[in-house]
Formats: C-alpha cells, structure tokens, sequence
C-alpha cells in the first residue's frame, strides 16, 4: 500500500526536481553582453576541450580574433551567428572567399541562406549545401576540420554527409591530378627562372602570379570552385609561364643587340 502510494507521489517529486533544475540552467545562463574573459571562464568549465581546441587553433587570442568576432557578446543566437557564412567572409577576402562564394555551395547558401534552419548542429547533411563553417568548423570545432594536417580523410567523412562514396572518390583523384599538373607548371616557372639572369626586374612580379594562381587551383578543388580551377588556375598558370619565357627572351635580345652595338661604336 505505502509502496503503490509513494508511486505517483515519487513520480511528482521527481518532475518538480526537473522543473527547479531547468529553471536554474536557464538562469544560469544570462543574456549577456559579456566580455571575452568572462566567455573564456565560464566556458573552460562547461567544455574544456572546445577551449583548447580554440587556444590550438587558427583563431586563437594570438590572432587577434575575439569570441565576440564570430559569436557577439550576447549568449542568444551565439552559435547562429558563428554558423553564418558572413560571420567568416567579414574577415577573408580575397580568393580564399571569392572561390568559395562563387561555387555550387557557395552560390546556394547565399540564395537560400534566408531559409536556411541556421540552429541546426553542423554535422550530418543538415543543411543542403555547406556554409564556410560546416567545414571548417565541423561539428563545432574550433580548430580547422579542413587543416591539411588532418589528412583526407577527415575531408572525405565530411563530403560523405551528403555524397556518395564514389562521386567523393572520383572529385579527390581529380583534384589531386590537377594539383599535380599545377605543380609541374610551378616546377618549370622556377626551373626558367633560376637559369636566366637575375637582373630582369619582372620575373619578381611573375613569380608571385604563378604562386598565387598555383593556390587558386588548390582553393578551386577544395571549395569546388571550376572558375577558380580553371580560369583563375591553370590557364592563368600557362600565361604566366608565357610570360615568364617572353620576359627572359626579351633580355637576352635586348643583351645580344646591346653588345653588338656598343655606345662607342655610334
């Protein structure tokens, strides 16, 4: 009888319980604003692992980058704003966003971002095409999932979220193809330009095009982005190696005609 009785009587006690303690997580909790020592405290509390994963990572204090810089100061809607693309492409510019804006993804998460559930984790295909922080940010990380260090296959359970294992399969053996065609043509712009005279003030300047269009390729493949594999890549990589060989041709024309006619001969 006093077991029957203590039932429902334990059942209520235990919903009250319940009760009192959502009740003080949720005070727990307050609206904010707060200052960056204030989230790094409360937060080395409640998830350790994220702040070492933060202090190790690129966005780390050193960096310059604040909590508030991707979060705000507010708590509310903290993890919405850092989910957003803006919240990455306010700081990287330049063709390390402009690669990722204009391709598939990119294109999709800016016409559809308005409607896009951005309080979904970011993890499991929970949004139809990534955001700059489902990658690199996967699963709240606080690191970089996309940091090479990590090797490929962190990259490849990532795309298998929403691609089949073979379309991954076949986008990593094309992309590491391209790459190393990218590198040959890198290979023969150094090889051209070690040999000539060091003098030829352009070389300076092609140098640094062939370098940067060799990192678009590589952003074009891991952002997926043709524009950047193609167009902004590996023909830009050809026209620089075109230009590289005109400059060297050019010195030693404009050498070759200057010996043959000396300033005293005239």
């Amino acid at each position: 009888m006093l077991k029957e009785r203590a039932g429902p009587i334990g059942l209520l006690l235990g919903i009250l319980c319940l009760a009192a303690d959502f009740a003080l997580a949720v005070e727990a909790i307050p609206a904010g604003p707060f200052t960056e020592a204030e989230c790094i405290t409360c937060h080395t509390e409640r998830d350790p692992e994220l702040i070492r994963q933060w202090r190790e990572g690129p966005h780390s204090d050193a960096s310059g980058i604040k909590c508030s810089s991707c979060h705000g100061d507010l708590h509310e809607s903290s993890a919405i704003r850092a989910r957003k693309d803006l919240s990455c492409s306010g700081c990287h510019e330049g063709p390390a966003s402009h690669s990722y804006t204009t391709s598939k993804h990119g294109v999709i998460n800016r016409l559809e971002g308005a409607r896009l559930d951005w309080r979904q984790p970011l993890q499991r295909g929970n949004y139809r095409a990534p955001g700059c922080a489902y990658c690199h940010l996967h699963n709240g990380d606080h690191g970089d999932t996309m940091e090479p260090e990590r090797g490929p296959e962190v990259r490849q359970w990532i795309c298998s979220e929403c691609h089949s294992p073979r379309y991954i399969r076949e986008q990593f053996a094309n992309g590491k193809r391209q790459l190393a065609i990218a590198d040959l043509k890198l290979t023969e712009g150094e090889s051209l330009m070690a040999a000539a005279d060091r003098q030829i003030d352009r070389l300076s300047t092609l140098r640094q095009s062939l370098i940067q269009h060799r990192t678009n390729v590589l952003l074009g493949i891991g952002h997926q982005s043709p524009d950047y594999q193609w167009w902004h890549g590996q023909p830009a990589m050809d026209g620089d190696l075109i230009r590289i060989r005109d400059a060297i041709s050019e010195s030693y024309r404009r050498k070759a005609l200057s010996e043959s006619n000396p300033p005293g001969d005239k």
